[in-house]
C-alpha cells in the first residue's frame, strides 16, 4: 500500500476538504497564518473529534498496513532479548521500538510516498481553490457591469421616444 492509485488520491482530496470543512471556523478566526498553522499543528489536541475524521482513520490504517509487521517485529525482537536480560529495559522499550521503525526503509518509503501524494492533493485543491476564487471574482464583475448597465438603460423603446415622432 505504498503507492498510491489516482483513487486514492481523489479520496484523500475529498477527505482533507472535509477536514478542512469542518474545522473552516476555527481556521476562518485565527487572526494569522501562523496562528491558523498552530491550530491544525495541535488539532489532535485541541478537536475531540479528531479521531473520527475520515482522513485521520485512513492514515492511522495506512500506517498500520505498511508499519505493523515492522513493529511487531521490532517489538518480539526486544522482549525476546529482554528474557536473555540483553534487550532495552520496559521503560525504554516503546522508545526503542519507535527509533527502529523509523530507521527501517519502509518507513523512508511510507514517508516518501505519503508526503508526494499529500502534496499532489494539497496542490490541487488549492488550484480548484483559485479557479474558484477567479470564478467567484468575474461573476463579480459581470454583476456589477450589468448593475451598472442596467441602472443606464431608460426600458423605452425607439418607437416610443418622441425624437422618432414627426
Amino acid at each position: 500500500m505504498s503507492h498510491f492509485s489516482s483513487e486514492d488520491e481523489a479520496l484523500l482530496q475529498s477527505m482533507v476538504r472535509q477536514l478542512l470543512y469542518s474545522i473552516k471556523e476555527r481556521l476562518a478566526s485565527a487572526p494569522s497564518v501562523e496562528c491558523a498553522e498552530e491550530i491544525l499543528l495541535h488539532l489532535e489536541e485541541t478537536d475531540e473529534h479528531f479521531h473520527n475524521y475520515e482522513l485521520v482513520k485512513y492514515l492511522q490504517q495506512y500506517i498500520k498496513s505498511t508499519l505493523g509487521s515492522v513493529i511487531e517485529d521490532e517489538t518480539e525482537k526486544c522482549t525476546i532479548a529482554q528474557s536473555q536480560g540483553e534487550g532495552p529495559g520496559n521503560d525504554t522499550l516503546v522508545h526503542h521500538v519507535t527509533r527502529r521503525t523509523r530507521e527501517s526503509k519502509e518507513y523512508a518509503e511510507m514517508m516518501h510516498s505519503l508526503k508526494n501524494v499529500m502534496m499532489a492533493v494539497v496542490e490541487t485543491l488549492l488550484n480548484k481553490f483559485e479557479e474558484d476564487q477567479a470564478k467567484n471574482r468575474e461573476l463579480q464583475k459581470k454583476s456589477t457591469f450589468e448593475q451598472h448597465t442596467g441602472r443606464y438603460a431608460d426600458n423605452c423603446s425607439d418607437s416610443d421616444s418622441s425624437f422618432n415622432q414627426v
